[in-house]
């Protein structure tokens, strides 16, 4: 049973960062204003769900490199928060998913591919916010495929951003340039 919930937890964490911040927007945020869109993301989902879930904090690194920038020298990073939605029937699962989405298209976000397969009894949603290049998954996993129940699990990863443009633009200092910018 936990070994599934690991493989899920794993899968989200992987499949919610693979390009976060490849749209070309400039990101001019700090880990805490990261963190608390991240929150605020997963509340959209998670406010109003019917059964209640407990969100349960996947014990992941919040904050790493930047898994857009392919073999960069680590200079940017994202958030990447998980939360296994816990407390009701595993039979849920698939109905929370479903509701995640749809508080994120109420909120007009956008699908990054097509829309799950309701037929699956395990969908996985994948979404991002436009305005500010945040990218969200709902996933479901198999916990007793004997008994068609489930897990679900949702994520969040913010836009790379390089630490401390955001606490320096807000004190009057210009952003760090990029490693290949000339000197200004």
């Amino acid at each position: 049973m936990v070994s599934a919930a690991v493989v899920l937890i794993t899968f989200a964490t992987v499949a919610g960062c693979g390009g976060a911040g490849r749209s070309g927007s400039k990101v001019t945020l700090d880990e805490q204003e990261a963190t608390r869109r991240a929150e605020e993301i997963i509340h959209q989902a998670v406010d109003g769900m019917s059964p209640e879930p407990t969100l349960e904090r996947v014990p992941l690194a919040p904050i790493g490199a930047c898994l857009a920038d392919e073999h960069s020298s680590g200079e940017r990073v994202q958030v990447q928060l998980t939360y296994r939605l816990s407390g009701v029937p595993g039979s849920a699962a698939k109905q929370l998913v479903r509701q995640a989405r749809d508080a994120w298209v109420k909120r007009g976000y956008a699908f990054q591919s097509s829309d799950a397969d309701w037929n699956d009894p395990y969908p996985t949603v994948s979404m991002r916010t436009e305005r500010d290049d945040f990218w969200m998954d709902a996933i479901t996993g198999v916990m007793d495929k004997e008994k068609g129940t489930g897990v679900a699990s949702l994520g969040v990863t913010s836009p790379c951003f390089r630490p401390g443009d955001a606490s320096a633009l807000r004190a009057g200092r210009p952003p760090l340039a990029p490693p290949d910018a000339p000197p200004v």
